[in-house]
């Protein structure tokens, strides 16, 4: 059986990611595989470079918002009302050397663990997948360029960016390696859980975006034919195989986690240390919930 984790895109709501890494760690559960997108790849990275559950919840409970980004707001301005160049609205120079000082890129290339990353380049708009053997810096601050906000970063001379433009839950890799047991973790409840009707505008317009952000997950696995499990729903289903699929193959077991309730825009770029804890400790509850009796 290869496992696999997938870590989704949705900015500083990254530290949910690490709450639920603690929990497989405690349960001892190790991936063969693990693909991130945008935060996804930076957390996936951290992982295949050695950086212990103890390292990583200590980061982000101690890297505020100025240890992220910086606001680059009039030179923004200035290229915006010219319309002759595109300038980013935040310097991430901060993240960067924040990614710099603790990802270990040659122990990641040494790591047992394949590690998939994925960005878009901006000439084809095609998603790139890039694994541990070819990971460097930029390909990790091409994956976590938000569009038009943090800047672009050139991966052998073409400008790459955010990978979640494009596969904000990177799938696919996990399948293309033969995962047969594969935990999803996604940054936004939408395809998860129920949510409310959207009440005004601004509801809606967030509603939207986050049907953004599992967008690409959702077709894959129509493309596939595949279902996930959303639990605790469906948790006595969590051992069966569908069997929809028109050929003899057997889908892989895909078990989704992800945040209870919708968290807003702001939550994208809220690098406090109190939403990271509170991140943190959520996604831990969630996965000793919902992964307790199979793992």
């Amino acid at each position: 059986m290869k496992k696999a984790l997938i870590l989704s895109g949705g900015g500083s709501r990254g530290s949910f990611q690490i709450g639920v890494w603690k929990y497989l760690v405690e349960r001892h559960w190790e991936p063969d595989i693990i693909c991130g997108t945008s935060i996804g790849a930076v957390n996936a990275a951290g992982i295949g470079s050695g950086l212990d559950i103890d390292t990583l919840e200590k980061i982000w409970s101690t890297h505020n918002r100025r240890k992220m980004y910086k606001l680059n707001l009039l030179p923004f301005l200035a290229y915006f009302l010219s319309g002759k160049a595109v300038k980013p609205l935040l310097d991430t120079r901060p993240l960067q050397a924040m990614i710099s000082k603790h990802l270990d890129f040659k122990a990641l290339r040494k790591t047992q663990t394949k590690i998939v990353i994925s960005a878009v380049n901006m000439h084809t708009a095609s998603p790139c997948f890039f694994d541990n053997q070819k990971i460097a810096l930029e390909h990790v601050l091409a994956s976590s360029a938000m569009p038009l906000l943090f800047p672009w970063h050139k991966i052998d001379g073409i400008p790459h960016w955010d990978g979640g433009v494009m596969a904000n839950v990177p799938l696919l890799p996990a399948l293309d390696f033969g995962a047969t047991e594969i935990i999803v973790v996604h940054l936004s409840p939408i395809g998860h859980t129920p949510q409310p009707f959207p009440t005004n505008f601004f509801k809606a317009g967030e509603h939207v975006f986050e049907q953004f952000l599992t967008g690409s997950y959702q077709n894959t696995l129509m493309a596939k034919q595949y279902k996930d499990m959303p639990l605790p729903p469906a948790q006595k289903t969590y051992r069966q195989r569908y069997n929809s699929k028109p050929d003899p193959a057997i889908q892989p077991n895909i078990i989704t986690l992800a945040p209870s309730k919708m968290l807003g825009f702001k939550s994208l770029l809220n690098f406090s240390l109190k939403q990271a804890r509170d991140l943190i400790d959520e996604g831990y509850k969630t996965a000793h919930t919902q992964l307790k009796p199979f793992i």
